[in-house]
């Protein structure tokens, strides 16, 4: 692509953005390191590129409260040598302390005062303190791990009063994994857990009650948190591109949510000139049956306004129970499937992810894309467990920091979710431990077995990922990674997100 298309191109994704920010975001496009994607966007012609104008989410949730800029965005001509140390930087530096010494006789005073670990560190001295505050974290896991129980509450009362649920992110990360580990001690021990992290006099809801009553927050959360809009976007951009020469399109998505993303398909479908839409079909599977209904009124009311012919169904249905005929397929219909961190769900019951596999394998879709976390959290040993959930959640809570003001409700839903996700896998064994995630190259191996090959994402898709990433000034750490023929997205450089398209070998005969 030269560059007149690519800054046509550019134009087309940030043209809604606010004025005042354009400076700003030229700035950052010229540092953002996703080089490989420079060259993918060199080789695409601009034909097929949907307009991912971010007005299209706007215009779908207009009651979304307006993000106020934040006077601590990060500076997107900073270098990277003087770029803040991340929450997994001092993690690691801490662990690193900690293991110099032995953890069997750690003396636990010299330990909370600091003196001991902090001096020489190599961070700057404002940092020192939340490397006490890790290092208490690392000490009481590898006491806990000792069956120290002791020691580890001992340390786990210090991490309680110095951390805090408002705090920056390494105090969110120590608050909520030291109140998880005690309640795991109790547990253990027999006697009663500790109530929740709470704020204020609030305690913290569980995910179900957030969901519900923060429903309208689920969209923004969504905006804001990149994660999030590069794994949408470039999964829209892999849809679009295998249903290119369809009139008549079904798209099941598995575990619909505020369905604020589907609004840009419809834009991308509705501007095809060459191959005139006849029907585009949502399939929604999920629970409860009254939030779903309601994101497909909102949904019928934009295609309305796109003059797109639409048609929403809802499976209520758990994911373990989905059978083939409940999709009421259509013979001239073009399939495609989305999987937006679902089929982890069922990780804990083996037989019930392999027969959602063979239900997807009947209905021979012919692209199915799905997003996962990417950690392994279903590691046999607890430490492995405790460490990859440390280490995704730092990155996460980075991320809320640099891109959600104080005041964003979403940085509330995140928080819950993420404090469910910490207190099932730290506190639970067997069938209750529910939030088991494996990075992609499990996905591989076990996705191969039913008959459906990974493809490749054009270098459209790849281009846009790249576009999306650069709209915003403070998703400079946002990282992508090609692994395979899939992405790692992540932050700061840690993984978080892993997306991969996949299509059935049935198609090929």
């Amino acid at each position: 692509m030269d560059g007149g298309k690519e800054q046509q191109l550019e134009e087309q994704v940030s043209e809604n953005m606010d004025s005042q920010h354009a400076e700003t975001r030229k700035k950052a496009n010229n540092t953002q390191p996703i080089s490989y994607l420079d060259e993918a966007a060199k080789k695409e012609n601009l034909r097929s590129l949907p307009s991912a104008s971010v007005h299209l989410l706007k215009k779908f949730f207009e009651s979304k409260p307006v993000r106020k800029q934040s006077t601590n965005a990060p500076s997107s001509t900073s270098s990277s040598s003087s770029k803040e140390l991340s929450t997994n930087d001092i993690l690691k530096t801490a662990r690193e302390r900690l293991l110099q010494h032995n953890t069997q006789n750690l003396d636990m005073i010299s330990l909370a005062v600091g003196g001991l670990f902090a001096a020489d560190s190599g961070l700057p001295s404002e940092k020192n303190e939340d490397l006490k505050l890790a290092i208490l974290l690392q000490a009481a896991v590898l006491k806990f791990s000792n069956q120290q129980f002791d020691d580890a509450r001992k340390l786990l009362s210090l991490c309680q009063t110095f951390a805090s649920i408002t705090g920056n992110a390494l105090q969110r990360v120590v608050c909520y994994f030291s109140a998880a580990l005690q309640g795991r001690i109790f547990r253990d021990i027999g006697e009663l857990a500790p109530e929740a992290p709470a704020e204020g006099n609030q305690s913290m809801p569980t995910l179900e009650e957030a969901l519900t009553s923060f429903q309208p927050v689920v969209a923004v959360c969504q905006q804001e948190f990149p994660i999030c809009q590069v794994a949408q976007f470039t999964a829209i951009q892999a849809i679009v591109d295998n249903v290119a020469t369809a009139k008549r399109v079904h798209i099941v998505d598995l575990g619909i949510k505020s369905g604020s993303h589907w609004p840009i398909i419809m834009q991308a479908l509705a501007g095809r000139h060459e191959c005139r839409l006849e029907l585009l079909k949502i399939t929604a599977v999920g629970t409860p049956k009254e939030r779903i209904e309601e994101t497909g009124k909102k949904l019928s009311s934009f295609a309305e306004t796109m003059s797109i012919p639409f048609a929403f169904r809802l499976i209520v249905s758990d994911m373990k129970d989905l059978e083939e005929d409940f999709f009421e397929l259509a013979a001239d219909e073009v399939l495609a499937v989305y999987s937006d961190m679902r089929l982890a769900s069922l990780l804990s019951s083996p037989d019930h992810l392999e027969s959602l596999m063979r239900t997807i394998t009947k209905l021979n879709p012919c692209v199915l894309v799905i997003t996962e976390i990417e950690a392994n959290t279903n590691a046999p040993t607890f430490l492995d467990r405790f460490d990859a959930a440390l280490s995704i959640s730092a990155a996460v809570f980075d991320c809320i920091e640099d891109c959600m003001d104080q005041e964003n409700p979403g940085r509330a839903l995140m928080g819950v979710f993420f404090w469910e996700m910490i207190q099932n896998i730290i506190t639970t064994e067997g069938e209750e431990r529910i939030h088991r995630y494996e990075k992609l190259d499990f996905w591989r191996a076990f996705l191969t077995r039913f008959g459906i090959v990974e493809i490749a994402m054009s270098d459209l898709a790849l281009c846009q990922l790249q576009l999306v990433v650069k709209t915003n000034p403070r998703w400079c750490s946002c990282t992508v990674e090609l692994n395979g023929k899939g992405l790692i997205i992540g932050w700061n450089g840690t993984p978080i997100k892993s997306l991969s398209v996949w299509k059935s070998q049935q198609d090929d005969g």
